[in-house]
């Protein structure tokens, strides 16, 4: 809907246009008092005359001189003051090559001179570190003032939006709309690109600054209706360093759940009766389904290199929505994933104290985070596109909430082996990210993550649904298998081949909604007598009044398990199926509240054994070497809380400690899985900021927190906001004071 206040593009007359083209310098005069600027700092009104007047002159067809670096840091230093500052771009821009700009900008301006086209031009401007589509048309607009109009906010909002503020992604496609839209007027009133540009900024900016009409202006009857002041949404370091962490340490039993349950029946007692016995229907009926159906028909699967083909990928999001769980073929070559798995065998054996070997104690899980392979795995090219792609699933109610899925970030976790053998032992059926935190205030329920499952109408819960996990605290209690950051997706990265019989074979429940609501109600029900606690027996069940504090598999600081005894209608003998096997270089995902459990060598539909269980001391020789090897790697969005664990996460990483969610041991805290705890300090094969930049390049260090994301990459207002967001808290020194 457009801005009334406004006078619309193909409306606007000749008059009008110079009005308001008259008012621009005084406009800018006012904005640039408002803001001043620092000693030895151009103000506003200075750079706008450098970018209107001798950047003009400088670089004016016929006459031009070759643009150099300093030019065009000047120039984006104006689009800085004069739009929305972006706290990372000078810095990218600055990091250019002088001789590779001069070189970039002269072929770029030679391609439009040719052909008159501006979409070659631009496309070669952004191959320049910094140089988004909006600071490419900056710099070619300057090579042709008549014809090329810069895309500033304001000009968009008034050629292609109305008149009105919305979301823009800054993408070539937009910008050809905004110069196409220019040129309308162009032609039409007999007026410059430059001018366009001016008009559209007085429209958009100058309303709001109480700066007098011109004699001209106060002529039209046309009026001026305020806006709401423009309040940037880019939080300072300061801010965003003050958020408290949660934290909550379990004292008395009314503290961990204070009268939960009671409070929930008492606003839809009636309904959640009711949404039980739907529930227990369906959950009956998928799980038939599910138990004669082979897995592979159950369990999506793609070709990596299939993930940009639209139908194929399609179909797949589609599979992987209703069943929480998939896996994509050869995102990493076989011979890549076979040459990590070895020189991940080399790095456990080298430099480590040997009384500490997992080998020796035969864990299956190993709590090294920094070895070369774990590394490059995170930052390849191949899984940051598949971490993306798979992310892409996930949408939010709230279009402004403060997350990113185009910009994953690693999360440093552990290795799993499986050596051959008696005593491989696996882990119960269980879900991560918290137990009693799904029913309490301070973990999901403020959130409302769960609010329809826990209002009695489970159908329309959204499992991929973002903006009401971003503000949750799934480790309330600091206890075992905690993950403190918003993981969309756990993974496994396998390295060798992996199949059912032979193990670690993950085992899931891949029904996302309804395994979720059933152990999320389960609590509120108990079966009338003992002959009722089975799976076909619902109508034998009944909602307990009044509610006791008992919640089944959940335990402050432990993982939600999920036990048959206590969850009989998820028939787990049915309903827990193993995934496909696995071959090297091949990336399983599933959904962080799937049902799901690692298998201990056995047939697909045995429930594992408990992983209480003993293990075995083996002597270390290379015939107890695993033979089977995978890697956690988690798919995390930009969150404000996943960046503030990047930050910390990082310094680990330099210094060689543990992950920030696992202790000084390299234990997980509490000993999850009891892994094998390894000093990575000193390991002379640890792996470097090199080898981060190697491997993954520029978004491989993104992803790693080490270098700061380019706001120009953001699709949207929302994101370029959560892009300034991560860049404060990792990076502060790029903020102005």
């Amino acid at each position: 809907m457009g801005n009334s206040a406004v006078p619309s593009v193909d409306d606007i007359s000749d008059g009008e246009f110079k009005a308001y083209l008259g008012r621009y310098p005084s406009c800018i005069e006012a904005i640039s008092q408002s803001k001043g600027a620092k000693p030895g700092q151009k103000t506003l009104a200075e750079l706008d005359e450098y970018r209107y007047g001798e950047a003009l002159d400088l670089f004016r067809p016929g006459k031009a001189k070759p643009m150099e670096i300093d030019h065009v840091k000047t120039l984006v230093e104006w689009k800085l003051r004069h739009g929305k500052f972006r706290p990372t771009l000078m810095k990218l821009v600055s990091s250019n090559d002088p001789k590779a700009v001069k070189e970039t900008v002269q072929k770029a301006v030679n391609a439009y001179q040719d052909k008159s086209d501006v979409s070659t031009a631009l496309g070669i401007l952004t191959q320049l570190k910094g140089i988004g589509p909006a600071t490419a048309s900056l710099l070619l607009a300057v090579h042709d003032e008549e014809n090329v109009v810069f895309f500033a906010d304001e000009a968009f909002y008034w050629l292609c939006n109305g008149g009105s503020q919305g979301p823009i992604k800054y993408n070539l496609k937009e910008y050809i709309a905004l110069q196409e839209r220019a040129q309308s007027v162009i032609k039409r009133l007999g007026v410059k690109a430059v001018d366009v540009e001016r008009v559209a900024f007085v429209l958009m900016r100058g309303q709001n600054d109480g700066i007098p009409k011109t004699a001209e202006e106060k002529s039209l009857k046309q009026e001026d209706k305020p806006e709401k002041p423009n309040k940037s949404s880019t939080p300072t370091s300061e801010n965003v360093r003050k958020q408290p962490a949660k934290r909550k340490v379990p004292a008395e039993e009314d503290e961990i759940n204070p009268n939960l349950r009671r409070s929930k029946l008492s606003r839809s007692e009636s309904p959640l009766a009711a949404s039980w016995g739907r529930l227990l229907q369906q959950l009956r009926e998928e799980i038939d389904d599910i138990s004669s159906a082979d897995e592979e028909d159950i369990i999506p699967t793609i070709d990596f290199a299939d993930i940009s083909n639209p139908d194929l990928a399609g179909e797949f999001l589609e599979h992987l929505r209703e069943r929480g769980v998939a896996v994509i073929r050869q995102v990493v070559p076989q011979e890549t994933a076979t040459g990590w798995r070895q020189e991940l065998d080399e790095y456990l054996d080298e430099g480590l104290d040997t009384t500490q070997s997992s080998f020796q104690q035969h864990r299956p899980l190993h709590n090294i985070f920094w070895s070369p392979p774990q590394i490059q795995a995170r930052a390849h090219p191949n899984i940051l596109a598949a971490q993306k792609f798979v992310m892409r699933l996930w949408k939010s109610e709230d279009p402004n909430a403060p997350i990113s899925t185009n910009f994953p970030i690693s999360y440093a976790d552990r290795v799993r082996t499986q050596i051959d053998g008696p005593g491989n032992h696996g882990s119960n059926a269980h879900v991560d990210g918290g137990s009693v935190e799904r029913w309490e205030k301070d973990g999901y329920g403020d959130a409302g993550t769960y609010r329809h499952i826990l209002n009695g109408q489970w159908e329309q819960h959204d499992p991929w649904e973002s903006s009401s996990r971003v503000k949750v605290t799934s480790d309330l209690y600091s206890g075992a298998s905690s993950c403190s950051i918003f993981r969309m997706f756990s993974g496994w990265l396998s390295l060798t081949s992996t199949t059912p019989d032979d193990g670690p074979s993950l085992q899931v429940v891949p029904l996302p909604k309804l395994a979720t609501a059933y152990f999320l109600l389960r609590p509120f029900f108990s079966p009338a007598s003992p002959a009722s606690n089975q799976a076909d027996s619902s109508a034998d069940w009944t909602l307990d009044n009044p509610q006791n504090s008992l919640l089944h598999g959940a335990l402050p600081g432990y993982p939600q398990e999920i036990i048959p005894d206590m969850h009989p209608h998820l028939q787990l003998e049915k309903s827990l199926i193993s995934i496909p096997p696995l071959n090297p270089g091949d990336y399983v995902v599933w959904h962080p509240d799937l049902i799901h459990a690692v298998g201990s060598g056995s047939s697909s539909n045995q429930y594992p054994p408990s992983r209480r269980g003993s293990r075995p001391r083996l002597s270390f020789s290379l015939s107890n070497k695993p033979s089977r090897t995978v890697l956690y790697l988690p798919a995390c969005p930009l969150t404000q809380t996943n960046a503030l664990y990047l930050s910390r996460q990082r310094k680990a990483f330099l210094l060689g400690y543990p992950g920030p969610d696992f202790d000084v041991a390299g234990y997980t805290r509490g000993g999850c899985g009891g892994g094998s705890g390894r000093d990575e300090r000193k390991h002379a094969s640890r792996a470097s900021v090199q080898t981060v930049n190697d491997t993954g390049g520029d978004d491989g260090l993104r992803a790693m927190g080490l270098l700061p994301w380019d706001e120009e990459d953001a699709e949207s207002d929302a994101e370029r906001s959560v892009l300034a967001m991560a860049n404060a808290i990792l990076f502060p020194d790029l903020f102005e004071g």
